[in-house]
């Protein structure tokens, strides 16, 4: 029962009949501090208390954005967690915040589940589950592979090849989109392995660059993203850092050779999750948006293979941070409508988790 209430809460606030600007009003969310551990800082967490009774318990594990918790969209998600009676801690992993994928992510994300379950609020006859967000499938398996106090994990717009996954950011794939502005953060994960002058100014640029035009769609159109790279480029970059900066941003050809330069010198082995997936043994759901523009939805099926037992959806409903709005939804809905109920059923379970012998 608590699952199927949990499960139409989500519903609710999920599906395409609830404006995005709309929230749950009676979530509480207050603040604490991951501990540190072995040469590993302390950092911040978010956790959302529900309303009414707590049920289950559950860590979000974000994606590649440098707000983390901070960006509305995640922090409205983990608000309608909390109003389905799930008890949600989302932390802000440090590497994320400077825009890295690293394999520190994972052992961030522990410590962030041991605060979880340090918790009063927390349901002591119920194991916390592990839901992720894009690459935060990274550090969400690896924790679920290596933990047996997981009761559930749910990975939603995950990846299953690293090099495969930032092609297509780069890139995109015939016939389908992708989102532009993400092109730059290829490059500061392989910032280390490019022939450049000043890496840090550089880097500093990126930066910049990816918190002023993150979240603002119109961006995404080369007329209105190009001008801004060239004024960022002549402002803070000399010489050929100022070139490259306009070649990663995508407004000068050559980002691809690029990428392939850099990546034939990065080994990227240690970014793959899916020898950690096959070591997974907690109930998983994979799900994926048929029209994500980062990471393609044919990922999904990879990552549900690797892991024993997982379910898998894929959902026309929703893109990559949002739903979608598309006349061709209206012709699949019965489909679509599945895969949402299997998509918001899996949310409830993963955050119910297990129960425990008292």
């Amino acid at each position: 029962m608590n699952t199927l209430r949990a499960a139409l809460r989500l519903a609710r606030w999920l599906g395409p009949w609830t404006p995005e600007a709309q929230a749950p009003g009676r979530v509480r969310r207050r603040e604490l501090w991951v501990p540190p551990g072995p040469g590993a800082p302390s950092f911040p967490a978010w956790l959302y208390l529900p309303p009414r009774r707590v049920t289950g318990a559950l860590l979000v594990v974000p994606g590649l954005h440098f707000a983390g918790p901070a960006d509305p969209r995640l922090d409205r998600f983990c608000r309608v967690l909390a109003d389905a009676g799930l008890l949600t801690l989302a932390p802000f992993l440090p590497d994320f915040a400077r825009m890295r994928v690293e394999p520190t992510l994972g052992r961030d994300a522990e410590r962030a589940f041991d605060a979880l379950l340090e918790a009063p609020e927390r349901p002591p006859d119920r194991l916390p589950g592990v839901l992720s967000i894009s690459f935060g499938s990274l550090p969400a398996i690896d924790l679920a592979s290596r933990r047996h106090d997981v009761g559930g994990l749910m990975l939603y717009g995950g990846y299953a090849d690293f090099r495969n996954a930032i092609r297509f950011s780069l890139a995109g794939a015939e016939g389908r989109a992708h989102d532009p502005l993400n092109q730059c953060v290829v490059f500061m994960n392989l910032v280390e392995h490019m022939d450049v002058d000043e890496p840090e100014r550089l880097y500093a640029a990126w930066m910049e660059y990816v918190h002023t035009t993150w979240g603002r769609p119109h961006l995404k159109k080369r007329e209105a993203y190009a001008p801004w790279a060239r004024t960022l480029a002549a402002r803070r970059l000399e010489g050929r850092d100022a070139e490259t900066f306009l070649v990663t941003t995508g407004v000068l050809p050559g980002a691809v050779e690029r990428m392939e330069a850099a990546l034939a010198q990065k080994p990227t082995d240690h970014l793959d999750p899916l020898d950690r997936a096959r070591q997974v043994h907690c109930p998983a759901i994979v799900a994926h948006g048929r029209d994500d523009d980062v990471i393609p939805f044919e990922q999904a099926p990879k990552l549900a293979a690797a892991i024993p037992g997982a379910q898998l959806w894929v959902t026309g409903l929703y893109t990559h941070t949002g739903p979608a709005r598309s006349a061709e939804l209206l012709r699949a809905l019965p489909r679509e409508l599945r895969a949402m109920a299997g998509i918001v059923t899996g949310m409830a379970r993963t955050g119910v988790g297990a129960r425990l012998a008292l």
